[in-house]
């Protein structure tokens, strides 16, 4: 019915034992919204727990309900320094005219071009950046701001440069591995999105939850669904 909703970077309209996290993030964002300074966060926890797809769902919410605060996303595993995190700043802002331009020109232009508003950093993968010096200017020359650091390793923090974490100040927000009942209905709501009734056989659908749950990663229940039913594809079944 719908592939795509086997990506794990699909964006379900609900993201399901997460409420709790959610509201934290939220809240840290919420003095935006009184043009005041937000809070900053830093996101740990294992990988496939649902830390991206809860910051982006809310990203996402904040695009739809108001233009005063500019939200900034940046995967820093493709966006590793300085320049490339500026270039995709500017995109956002809709700069376009970034040739010949040094890092510190962009960043002059993004700054000038937010400083009427609030806005949100959102740092993920934060631990792939090679140079976090972006990441002080902003908690210097940036008023209104949240930032959110977002990453699998708790101890990245630890080894932060002492004159950042200072000015940071985050609050720590960790998310955990899902138990096994939050495990089957996250891939039950999944399957619902991918599939017709009745189309996986609910003796697979367990398997595949409990191997997921052994993994403690979501990615690997959703790349078995998708694989298994491509093999059921090509066997020309009606059932996976």
């Amino acid at each position: 019915k719908n592939e795509r909703a086997l990506d794990y970077s699909f964006q379900p309209k609900v993201i399901p034992y997460r409420e709790g996290e959610m509201r934290q993030i939220a809240a840290a964002m919420k003095p935006l919204f009184q043009k005041r300074n937000g809070r900053n966060l830093f996101v740990y926890g294992p990988s496939g727990v649902g830390k991206t797809a809860a910051v982006r769902h809310l990203i996402q919410e904040l695009e739809e309900q108001t233009e005063e605060i500019v939200p900034f996303y940046i995967n820093c595993w493709t966006k590793d320094s300085p320049f490339k995190m500026l270039l995709e700043m500017c995109d956002v802002v809709g700069y376009k005219f970034t040739q010949n331009k040094r890092t510190d020109e962009l960043f002059g232009i993004v700054k000038g071009l937010i400083s009427k508003k609030a806005a949100v950093f959102v740092f993920d993968e934060v631990d792939k950046l090679e140079d976090i010096d972006v990441i002080y200017n902003l908690i210097e020359e940036v008023y209104n701001k949240s930032i959110i650091l977002v990453t699998n390793y708790k101890d990245w923090l630890d080894e932060l440069d002492s004159r950042i974490r200072s000015r940071l100040m985050p609050e720590m927000l960790e998310f955990r591995p899902y138990n096994l009942s939050e495990t089957r209905g996250i891939l039950k709501q999944r399957m619902e999105y991918a599939f017709a009734a009745n189309v996986f056989d609910e003796d697979a659908f367990e398997h595949v939850v409990q191997k997921t749950f052994s993994l403690g990663n979501i990615r690997s229940g959703l790349y078995l669904m998708k694989e298994a039913a491509l093999i059921a594809e090509d066997r020309a079944a009606k059932k996976v």
